[in-house]
């Protein structure tokens, strides 16, 4: 056999193989990857989507509140004023009165009339069309054929209501469609003012009057709207005269598509989501009827007859798997459950509920909120396919040039390819002092050389990499593992550094003083991050141990020597702030000493807030530098102490704010309820999620003392 066809044999043997099981494995890789992108995006989508419908809910119930309460508030507004009126002496000069009639007469209609896109009815060719309107008059009907002479008293009384109605809807102008009052006299007075009513229209015949006057308070009803033809929700308060005597019932409509305006669903979900305002009737006798749907988003119909009675609707809940939600509404809770009802799944969200009154739910399907995941799937799938064709035609191009090779190239070609492949195989397999000799003069001994280079420039590489592990691993085990057990007090200390290796120190040191417990507090920052401070950090560290027991409680003493030894023993680039204390667990007390370290945080437990400042400059600035003790700090109960680095308040997020030491105080007093460790795990988790994508900027390290 000649040695071409061994060569392309072996080059076809050695070419086929690897590009085969990388083949293989590419392609079992990339469908885990697909896999495990598609599962870890529908996870992160539906906690997103749980959490967001979570707030939604949350802020649909105030939504819902703070509309009842406005509407409420206006109805008794508006409902003082006309029982005022109409027990006050007639005007003498009363205003313009403009009966339905004259809203149809170019000659009589009020100057004013304009057209917006909430006030519209369908035409006879099934259109929207306008209806004009005047924010500056009422307009006045009169019922079962009264006349206006019969009725100028009231007429006279109520020709100022203008002004009371236009008042109460600028205080939310979206939110009130009509507000109006119906006489038992006959008058309906309504606001705005339009005309088109009906020659037979009574209002003291419609459900929302007949309501208010037997019930003698304020009521609510669903009801199809005389003017737009759509469903409004109508609240109603009876109006009775100084002398207790019934005289009509003041109301106000709501569009009820209102409700909904400030229901920020996303704009991906708001086509097939649904949002319902609910009311639990608990002493309904029927189960079928206890769940009142009172508003829905979906329903803007505009050809509905007013004179007939809306029907009610209720929730269907006797489904097993919506058993939970029931039970949850019946508690008064809130929640965000994932249902299948009929073969469909959906997350259903609600707010909490108290008694009779109004609470939210939208129904988010469930194809919705994975859509990204399934369009990621999908856009994976098309990538590894892509990906495998590629793969394969690649394959197709490199055994026809293995062929081309093995027949131009032989022997003269092979040797130093099977040369250099012993060696890459010894140096991946962390023989770096492997080479190839390679004296072709051509490419090929270019080649040799350049990876006879490669063995030591991998080789500097490698060892960096293990020094800076090393680096890494030491300088963690220089910090505490966990805060030591201290009588009276509760203690905790965190340090995060933003490269490998820090500049940033916290420790705790247990002294024995006068035969007694003390335990010595250390808080310090080297200026930059890396490896440079971390060695700073290390060295005033191991003076920092060297020392404390040598003058115990002579803190100016200590910071003297160590500020001296660091002038001494570190380069002028690097200083080094420094807080230190010796705490005295018996008599909750803390004498401390701060050189260039500040601020620190003092919470008391009464409420105030302090913030403590340095006495000295830093260390390893000048040797000599003086240096004072502060005033020693008498914990009670329940105080709190937070000495931190400068990266906590220098945070910054992707706006380039930083997070400041108002944060730090706000959120200290906060959490000074809870413990060191759950202190120090919140300003951890809320750095975090303010500084967002941004990464860290400098080293954090923080220190908690709670006074129990």
């Amino acid at each position: 056999m000649k040695f071409r066809t061994k060569f392309l044999i072996l080059l076809l043997l050695v070419t086929l193989l690897p590009l085969g099981l990388s083949f293989v494995l590419q392609r079992a890789s990339m469908l885990h990857f697909g896999n495990k992108l598609t599962n870890d995006t529908r996870t992160l989508l539906n906690n997103d989507a749980e959490t967001l419908l979570h707030s939604l809910v949350d802020d649909y119930g105030l939504i819902l509140k703070r509309d009842k309460a406005i509407a409420l508030l206006a109805l008794q507004n508006q409902a003082e004023a006309v029982a005022w009126r109409l027990s006050a002496p007639p005007l003498e000069d009363p205003q313009p009165i403009f009966f339905s009639a004259d809203y149809a007469s170019g000659q009589t209609q009020p100057k004013d009339l304009i057209s917006t896109p909430k006030h519209q009815r369908l035409s006879e060719e099934g259109e929207l069309v306008p209806i004009p309107v005047s924010y500056s008059q009422q307009v006045i009907f009169l019922a079962g054929e009264k006349q206006a002479h019969e009725v100028s008293g009231e007429l006279n009384r109520m020709s100022s209501m203008p002004e009371v109605y236009k008042a109460l809807h600028e205080i939310q102008p979206n939110l009130f469609l009509w507000q109006y009052t119906a006489l038992e006299s006959g008058i309906h007075s309504s606001y705005p003012g339009k005309g088109g009513y009906p020659a037979d229209y009574d209002p003291r015949q419609r459900q929302w009057y007949k309501n208010a006057a037997e019930k003698g308070d304020q009521t609510q009803e669903i009801v199809t709207d005389l003017t737009t033809g759509t469903l409004i929700l109508t609240l109603a308060k009876p109006i009775y005269t100084a002398d207790n005597k019934f005289a009509g019932v003041t109301a106000l409509d709501i569009d009820y598509r209102q409700f909904f305006s400030d229901w920020k669903i996303p704009e991906q979900w708001k086509r097939d989501a649904e949002s319902m305002v609910l009311v639990y009737h608990a002493e309904e006798p029927d189960p079928g009827k206890r769940l009142q749907i009172l508003l829905r988003n979906h329903n803007e119909e505009h050809s509905l007859n007013w004179r007939m009675p809306v029907q009610h609707e209720y929730l269907d809940v006797s489904e097993p798997q919506l058993q939970p939600l029931l039970q949850d509404w019946i508690d008064g809770n809130s929640a965000v459950r994932k249902i299948t009802v009929q073969g469909k799944e959906a997350l259903w969200a609600y707010g909490p509920r108290n008694q009779n009154e109004p609470f939210p739910l939208v129904i988010v399907p469930y194809q919705h909120i994975i859509a990204q995941a399934v369009n990621a799937e999908q856009y994976a799938n098309q990538q590894i396919a892509q990906s495998l064709t590629i793969s394969a035609a690649l394959t197709i191009v490199v055994i026809v040039i293995a062929i081309l090779l093995a027949i131009s190239r032989s022997r003269k070609v092979t040797l130093p390819i099977m040369q250099l492949a012993t060696a890459a195989n010894q140096l991946s397999a962390g023989n770096f002092d492997a080479t190839v000799n390679i004296h072709t003069g051509d490419e090929l001994e270019e080649l040799g050389n350049t990876f006879n280079g490669m063995g030591d420039r991998l080789k500097e590489r490698d060892q960096m990499i293990q020094s800076l592990t090393l680096a890494k691993e030491i300088q963690q085990q220089l910090l505490p593992n966990s805060a030591p057990a201290c009588p009276n007090f509760d203690l905790a200390g965190r340090s995060l550094y933003c490269d490998g290796t820090g500049g940033d120190y916290f420790d705790f040191i247990e002294l024995n003083i006068s035969s007694q417990k003390h335990l010595g507090l250390a808080v310090g920052d080297v200026s930059g991050h890396g490896i440079g401070p971390a060695l700073v950090m290390a060295t005033t560290r191991a003076a920092l141990h060297s020392l404390v027991n040598r003058y115990k409680t002579q803190l100016v003493a200590l910071t003297n020597e160590l500020n001296n030894q660091l002038c001494r023993d570190t380069a002028e680039a690097y200083f080094m702030t420094l807080f230190y204390g010796v705490l005295d667990p018996a008599k909750r007390s803390l004498r401390w000493i701060s050189a260039g370290h500040a601020p620190m945080f003092l919470y008391r437990a009464e409420g105030a807030m302090e913030e403590l400042n340095s006495s000295g400059i830093p260390l390893g600035i000048i040797e000599n530098a003086p240096y004072e003790i502060a005033a020693s700090i008498e914990f009670m109960p329940g105080d709190v102490l937070l000495v931190g680095t400068d990266g906590i308040w220098e945070t910054r997020n992707m706006e380039e704010e930083m997070f400041g030491t108002e944060r730090v105080r706000e959120l200290l007093i906060r959490h000074a309820e809870a413990g060191a460790e759950a202190i120090a795990d919140e300003f951890i988790a809320t750095l975090n999620s303010f500084r967002g994508e941004r990464s860290r900027d400098d080293d954090i390290t923080l220190m908690v003392i709670k006074a129990i």
